[in-house]
């Protein structure tokens, strides 16, 4: 699992919060050591400064702690404590409780954390081009709702998405999961606190069992996803609670701990401190996370907060509780908003590339702005302990902070909506509804045409976001991982084909939708689309590289269900293509080839098209940036067109049943392959045709299918 976008989050509570639960009558604990009670914790607030460091110092040099991202971890744990023992302390067993406790939280949270998106969308609009407003207004949209940890699972399992450019709020997600906890975490307490009034059962004890189970139960499911679904076990709720439960773990039992020799108690924090920066340095972008890999941050954190702050000559009171560090933690909150923005918004601001001297830079200013978001948004809004009013106070600034962040987005996301509009009104007006080849898209680059040069973009990069063909959406005609039933849709003449035509391969396939698709609605033809996300169309899977080999049996069981369909005597013609540039013998595509030529459907191989295949090279996104420089968003073909081992298998075959189309020329000149072909941007992402570019196609692919259906006869 990658965490290169993953922003960890931090938390600083109210004050109430920031102590431990009240001891009882046990034997005094490691954690009810100086500065437990109803006083600060100086060592957790030094906690809070180490985690968001590990962070910072993550996403600045992630080279210099290439696991950095535990300090995530680090957080939940300190919320758990804190939050469970807040709510030990006083259960909330009615509406009133539950109110005040949401409120206060709305208090403490949702100001500082509108602020931040309001800022960031304004400079959003002022300095990055209209196509990087709709990410931007989405990420904020989900991250004040407090479900940006959703939606980027969604982004990570959507084909199209899954390589995108970061977004200055993607690190919310850990906030999203914060809040979720918050939402829950108080319902369990206070029914515990009922049931165990009416059983006469004691609370402490029965909450300490009940948290204790839903933490395992907790560890257990993210053991059992943090390999296989990898992006569900980083960002999803049911997988991280277990975090944040060893924090309320340790707030209910850890007064049960007896305080160690004075020695002993000294080395705790340096165990713990060496446990966390262990899981820094070791752990990267690469490792299974969380699993049990997490234990090593969570644990290390624990052990920390067990220690209970300790005096003596090896204690780390020198370090946590100088003045600096005590500053950091204070103000780890809005350290945690702000430095993901500003790493990712300033430098266009200034003009300027990223550099270590930018970042040293922008250190200072990141701890400048926190400190005057936490004095003068946090502060003014946070509810003093006893204050009354706090569920009336808590609604109006959720309304408030909430439309206000709402209304923007929604603004923006209208604005880049009407652009795009305008976009595809323009396209309507020029397009051709024959298949007669014109000067718009690729036949600008057929000589019989003699095509002007034109510098209009009538496909804009708002539109072309949106400018994808239906066979590669997940949730409409793609079939992705993990594979449940077929999906296949049907295009063209639907009502009485005279010929049933069968798209077949990867999302390279699907991509030729449209071009097919208006193929078979000049000729009266029938086309439905067979398209596998993550699977080559091989029989036995294992066979190509290309093929994950936790998908091997899945997508053995999907091609085998579509070899079945195209072979019932149903399709007069298959046509293939797709993306497989891993080194794949071409003969492991033979044998799903005779399997529809014995059956008596001829086939069609499509060569794949040339394409960046670059996530940092996004032509819609680098076209807003270099309006007049099109070629620094274009490649060579050497670079673009690279190796097809169905098509090479297709033309080595020589049976009269297969044939092969290499439409390549029409989409790169001789030493070019353009970003923008007759004012049409080519790309949709860094991998697939756009839908209009790809229907320019059509005129020049209907040939070879004609072709290749009268092969069949």
């Amino acid at each position: 699992m990658g965490h290169t976008f993953d922003a960890p989050g931090s938390r600083t509570s109210d004050p109430e919060l920031h102590d431990a639960p009240r001891p009882g009558a046990e034997q005094r604990s490691v954690a009810e050591a100086p500065g437990a009670g109803h006083h600060p914790r100086k060592d957790i607030q030094a906690l809070r400064a180490l985690a968001v460091g590990l962070v910072v110092v993550y996403h600045f040099w992630p080279t210099l702690l290439p696991g950095g991202y535990v300090g995530v971890d680090v957080f939940f744990v300190i919320s758990g404590f804190l939050i469970t023992g807040a709510l030990v302390r006083r259960p909330p067993t009615g509406l009133r409780g539950l109110g005040d406790f949401w409120a206060r939280r709305v208090l403490r949270l949702a100001p500082a954390v509108a602020v931040t998106l309001l800022v960031s969308l304004l400079t959003i609009i002022w300095v990055l081009p209209l196509v990087e407003w709709r990410s931007g207004a989405e990420h904020a949209l989900t991250s004040m709702l407090y479900v940006e940890n959703w939606r980027l699972i969604s982004d990570a399992t959507d084909y199209l998405r899954a390589d995108g450019t970061p977004s200055p709020f993607q690190h919310f997600w850990s906030l999203s999961v914060e809040e979720q906890f918050y939402l829950g975490w108080p319902l369990l307490i206070g029914l515990v606190a009922i049931l165990s009034v009416r059983l006469r059962a004691p609370f402490r004890s029965s909450l300490g069992v009940c948290i204790a189970a839903v933490t395992l139960a907790s560890f257990a499911y993210s053991l059992l996803i943090s390999w296989s679904q990898p992006s569900l076990a980083y960002f999803s709720t049911p997988a991280r609670i277990w975090e944040l439960g060893l924090g309320g773990v340790l707030a209910i039992w850890g007064s049960q701990v007896r305080r160690p020799s004075r020695t002993a108690a000294a080395v705790m924090p340096w165990s713990a401190v060496a446990a966390m920066f262990a899981a820094a340095l070791l752990l990267d972008d690469g490792s299974v996370f969380p699993g049990w890999n997490a234990l090593l941050p969570t644990l290390g954190a624990a052990l920390f907060i067990l220690a209970g702050d300790p005096d003596g000559r090896l204690s780390l009171r020198g370090v946590t509780h100088a003045g600096p560090v005590q500053l950091v933690g204070n103000i780890s909150y809005a350290i945690y908003l702000w430095h993901w923005p500003m790493l990712l918004l300033l430098p266009p601001v200034l003009g300027l590339d990223e550099s270590t001297w930018l970042k040293l830079l922008l250190l200072p200013l990141v701890v400048a702005l926190s400190w005057v978001s936490t004095r003068f948004v946090e502060d003014r809004f946070r509810a003093a302990p006893g204050s009354r009013n706090v569920g009336r106070r808590g609604l109006v600034v959720l309304l408030v902070t909430t439309g206000l962040v709402v209304s923007l987005c929604l603004a923006m996301l209208a604005w880049v909506d009407r652009e795009a509009e305008e976009s595809g009104q323009r396209l309507a007006q020029l397009s051709s509804t024959t298949l007669e080849p014109t000067c718009l898209g690729a036949g600008a680059l057929d000589e019989e045409l003699s095509c002007p040069d034109t510098d209009e973009l009538i496909t804009t990069p708002e539109f072309i976001r949106t400018d994808i063909p239906s066979s590669i959406v997940d949730g409409q005609c793609l079939n992705w991982p993990p594979f449940g039933d077929l999906v296949s849709c049907e295009v063209g003449e639907t009502e009485s084909p005279t010929k049933r035509i069968g798209l077949y391969g990867n999302s390279h396939a699907g991509h030729w939708q449209p071009a097919l698709e208006a193929i078979a609605e000049e000729h009266g033809w029938q086309v439905d689309t067979f398209v596998m996300g993550m699977c080559q169309p091989i029989i036995d899977s294992d066979r190509s590289p290309g093929v994950l080999p936790d998908n091997y049996a899945q997508c053995d069981r999907l091609g085998g269900e579509i070899l079945d369909q195209l072979t019932s005597g149903d399709y007069d013609l298959v046509v293939m293509s797709t993306m497989d540039h891993h080194p794949t013998e071409p003969d492991a595509y033979v044998d799903t080839i005779e399997r529809l030529t014995g059956a008596g459907v001829p086939v069609l191989t499509v060569r794949d098209t040339p394409a960046p295949l670059d996530p940092e090279v996004d032509t819609s996104l680098c076209l807003s940036r270099n309006p007049d420089d099109w070629d620094a968003c274009g490649g060579t073909p050497a670079e673009w067109i690279r190796q097809d081992p169905l098509y090479d298998a297709a033309k080595a075959m020589g049976d009269p049943m297969v044939t092969t189309a290499d439409l390549n020329e029409h989409l790169c000149r001789e030493e070019q392959c353009d970003p923008v072909i007759g004012g049409v941007i080519v790309y949709a992402d860094p991998n697939h045709m756009s839908a209009t570019l790809n229907r320019t196609l059509a005129p020049y692919l209907e040939p070879h299918v004609v072709r290749a259906l009268r092969s069949g006869h």
